[in-house]
């Protein structure tokens, strides 16, 4: 599949961000949210103008003003109607991270898309360990035919981290493959995601 080009996380999640913009203010003595709001009344800052004149500003060291006008820049984008468009396993394998961010149980999710790579439809489909007698292909099929979807990849995340598939998640993964067939619709690929990284079963060339 050809895909389009996005300029969305391209370089580290909002988690990761986040992660290096908190450790950056601990640097600079800020350990929480109420000393955050006493340095920014200090030093003036009671808006997101004021805020981007301070990171753009003389007074702000360089490795803190990356990382906040990157903040804002992702603020900025984050706006609840923007249209989703995967471009890439690398992309969408990012985007995942985000989020399965924090998730401490089990989930499988199914993600469609249309022709255009838009994702039109994300769904949740099961809760807990997974194994091929509760992870079947009729509840992924079932709403790929009510969305009429042109294709779609699935994602569960291991929260021990470890991404290594196991026997149930290739058989999954293959009763997948051969049912989209069936369906004429597209499978793209099956993801696993943990602890900040992930794993393409596309990429592998496992399907």
């Amino acid at each position: 599949m050809e895909l389009i080009r996005s300029h969305h996380y391209l370089i580290k999640t909002d988690w990761e961000m986040l992660n290096s913009f908190f450790d950056e203010l601990k640097e600079h003595g800020i350990e929480n949210f109420d000393e955050l709001l006493v340095k920014l009344e200090e030093l003036k800052i009671r808006n997101a103008n004021d805020l981007l004149k301070y990171v753009s500003g003389d007074q702000c060291c360089e490795s803190l003003a990356i990382l906040g006008e990157g903040l804002l820049e992702r603020l900025r984008s984050a706006v609840s109607d923007r249209e989703l468009i995967m471009t890439s396993s690398d992309e969408v394998g990012t985007y995942l991270l985000d989020k399965f961010a924090g998730h401490k149980q089990e989930e499988l999710w199914a993600i469609y898309i249309d022709n255009s790579n838009h994702i039109i439809a994300e769904k949740k489909l099961f809760q807990g360990t997974l194994d091929k007698s509760i992870a079947h292909p009729r509840e992924v099929f079932r709403w790929a035919v009510i969305y009429a979807c042109a294709g779609f990849f699935v994602v569960h995340n291991h929260p021990s981290g470890n991404l290594l598939p196991s026997k149930s998640d290739i058989e999954f993964t293959e009763m997948l493959h051969e049912a989209a067939k069936l369906f004429r619709i597209e499978f793209l690929d099956h993801f696993i995601v943990g602890k900040g990284n992930y794993f393409s079963f596309c990429e592998r060339q496992l399907f």
